[in-house]
């Protein structure tokens, strides 16, 4: 959100990460989860391959709808995990 990242369109953000070694997919859910679903070396990937862009569109259309409740089910049986909470009121 705060120019950190590049914007792949529909949700999608590709973020540098490691001194610019690695890459990352994020997709968002509505600005409020930010969802690191790939990551890769930029040595051996460069971008976005085929059709994975629009697969990672998808994804973060069906992200979109997920109720607070949902989140916290994909936390417990997915066992996602949140890295950052600075979300204030």
């Amino acid at each position: 959100m705060l120019g950190q990242c590049d914007d792949l369109g529909g949700g999608v953000y590709k973020k540098r990460l490691g001194k610019n070694l690695f890459r990352s997919i994020i997709v968002a859910k509505g600005g409020r989860y930010w969802v690191y679903e790939f990551l890769f070396a930029k040595k051996d990937q460069a971008n976005l391959e085929g059709g994975d862009l629009i697969r990672f569109r998808k994804l973060a259309k069906n992200y979109e709808s997920l109720s607070e409740e949902q989140v916290s089910e994909l936390q417990i049986k997915l066992k996602w995990m949140e890295i950052c909470n600075d979300y204030r009121n």
